[in-house]
């Protein structure tokens, strides 16, 4: 599983983060959660939401995937699972004389590859207010 965006800890369990209107909401398509307070999100079948404070957060961060490529990073901007391709994307411009990629964007330069030719990273980023939990 690629694992991309916010995600906080609540009850010992990780589940997505999301944000409306200043609310924060755990996310989860774990109809097992229900018995923890969680309810079936408008219009979804399988995606069930639990409002929480950040209070009651055990840990909250960000989730950034990275792959390395002949010694250049770049970001994950997105995953086909038709095809099991990953788009990853850099801004640096030396990447050109080592690396098969095209332009995209202005001072962009992006390559597909197969999930399974490289080993995707996560970048922790914590979010305001839980700095001090992460090594």
């Amino acid at each position: 599983m690629i694992r991309k965006g916010r995600f906080a800890v609540w009850g010992n369990k990780e589940f997505e983060l999301i944000s409306y209107q200043r609310q924060y909401y755990l996310q989860s398509e774990n109809p097992l959660d229900m018995e923890n307070g969680f309810v079936r999100k408008n219009g979804e079948k399988q995606v069930f939401i639990k409002p929480v404070s950040i209070r009651e957060l055990e840990d909250a961060y960000e989730i950034v995937p990275y792959a390395m490529i002949a010694g250049y990073r770049f970001s994950l901007e997105g995953y086909n699972e038709k095809t099991g391709k990953v788009a990853l994307v850099t801004n640096n411009s030396f990447v050109k004389e080592k690396v098969d990629v095209q332009a995209y964007g202005k001072f962009e330069y992006i390559i597909e590859v197969s999930l399974d030719e490289i080993r995707l990273e996560e970048d922790r980023i914590p979010i305001r207010g839980f700095e001090g939990l992460h090594t």
